[in-house]
């Protein structure tokens, strides 16, 4: 009797651990999130690739008139939602389900209504929540109501773009946290489209937060929207990104897309409270003798640094990928430089930031307010 008890026992474990799975399959995972205060409209165009895309994400059709009914739930619900959570959230003006000779374009779903608002939740591309305005249902006129709808229905963000006045923030306060520095170029957003969309998906529910800084912006790269060497190069030095402060984990003059694990001690940005370093896809490539053949020069994950990335004591793959050789026919020259195809270099680079967000993202303790 007994063993048939914890047999028992052990099947409904089972099937309320796969119920669970089950429940959080059905929602739409919203992975990246944001503390700007915004919604974001958009064309019809942007709208309809987020669908080929095949995104998950959250948007409302807005009314093509000054309607109460919108105006007062964006303001009263939707936004202090949207930040309480660190939401993106997405709007498509009425006007645009209509092309340029007034023809109905395809919604996907969606109700368009021009005197009030529909909201839209989409999971891999498919619409699986329509709910236009209704003024007898009390998600549109109650906070509690709203928060615990959409709790049926999305899973919330847990990588999150944050500006530099949080990033400093960060370093006055007592939690851990990791932060990852990416730009608007072929590496970081290959980053985002691939491994960090994966890895987001893969431990939905179960994944601490990992916070990102654009530093394409002004105060980082920009100066009144112009670049600016000398405070790029001033932010990768006050950050630890480059050797200057960061003699054992910082690469050369720094680069991104790199992140980091720090344990802040309420004044430094740099030195002993970072405790753990990555950098995604910023190798050197130089020919080599053999036409064929191309020579890895330079690299983060090199012999000389293996001994201090801490986070591959346990690492079972390619912990060096300096000193590698490649064929040519994975390299793209573009005059002089010499590029390592993104999808070719992922097979090394990959695993080991990956490694880097397992070692980091369970100790990082810092939650967003």
């Amino acid at each position: 009797m007994k063993r048939l008890g914890l047999l028992i026992t052990a099947l409904s474990l089972t099937a309320t651990l796969l119920s669970g799975c089950d429940g959080n399959n059905k929602k739409a995972f919203l992975l990246f999130g944001t503390i700007t205060n915004e919604l974001v409209s958009l064309t019809y165009e942007q709208y309809s690739e987020k669908i080929e895309e095949k995104n998950d994400f959250i948007i409302f059709s807005t009314p093509n008139s000054v309607c109460t009914c919108w105006t007062s739930f964006r303001d009263s619900i939707l936004m202090p939602y949207r930040q309480t959570n660190n939401l993106l959230i997405y709007t498509i003006p009425f006007l645009e389900f209509f092309d340029d000779d007034n023809l109905k374009r395809d919604s996907y779903g969606l109700d368009f209504i021009s005197s009030a608002q529909t909201l839209g939740i989409f999971k891999d591309g498919r619409l699986i929540e329509n709910r236009p305005y209704n003024s007898t249902h009390k998600i549109w006129d109650s906070k509690d109501s709203f928060s615990t709808f959409m709790e049926e229905l999305i899973i919330m963000p847990t990588i999150i773009d944050i500006n530099l006045t949080k990033l400093q923030n960060l370093y006055t306060q007592n939690s851990s946290f990791s932060v990852l520095y990416y730009d608007e170029n072929a590496e970081s957003n290959y980053l985002h489209e691939n491994l960090l969309t994966n890895y987001a998906r893969d431990n939905v529910g179960n994944m601490n937060n990992l916070y990102m800084v654009n530093t394409n912006v002004n105060g980082i790269k920009l100066t009144a929207n112009a670049y600016d060497e000398t405070q790029w190069q001033h932010f990768k030095d006050t950050f630890g990104l480059s050797e200057v402060n960061n003699a054992d984990l910082g690469y050369n003059n720094g680069f991104v897309p790199s992140a980091q694990y720090i344990e802040p001690d309420g004044t430094n940005t740099n030195g002993d409270v970072i405790k753990a370093q990555t950098v995604y896809l910023n190798d050197t490539i130089e020919a080599s003798d053999n036409p064929a053949i191309f020579e890895i020069s330079s690299s983060y994950y090199s012999l000389a640094r293996e001994s201090v990335l801490t986070y591959l004591s346990d690492f079972v793959g390619d912990k060096i990928i300096e000193g590698k050789e490649i064929p040519s026919e994975d390299v793209l020259i573009n005059g002089e430089n010499v590029i390592w195809e993104n999808d070719k270099a992922a097979l090394y680079h990959d695993p080991l930031f990956a490694a880097f967000l397992d070692y980091s993202l369970p100790q990082a303790t810092y939650v967003l307010e």
